[in-house]
């Protein structure tokens, strides 16, 4: 399972740098893991 918490995703989103980093544990959305708390502090 990957977890990726607010930070991880105004990284991807906006794709900085570090966005790479991210990219790879987002787009394998069989063993993603979002906490309700990141999607309101993004949203």
């Amino acid at each position: 399972m990957n977890v990726v918490d607010s930070s991880g995703w105004l990284e991807y989103f906006t794709g900085t740098n570090r966005a790479n980093l991210y990219a790879e544990a987002i787009e394998k959305t069989e063993s993603l893991l979002v906490p309700s708390l990141s999607l309101i502090e993004i949203f």
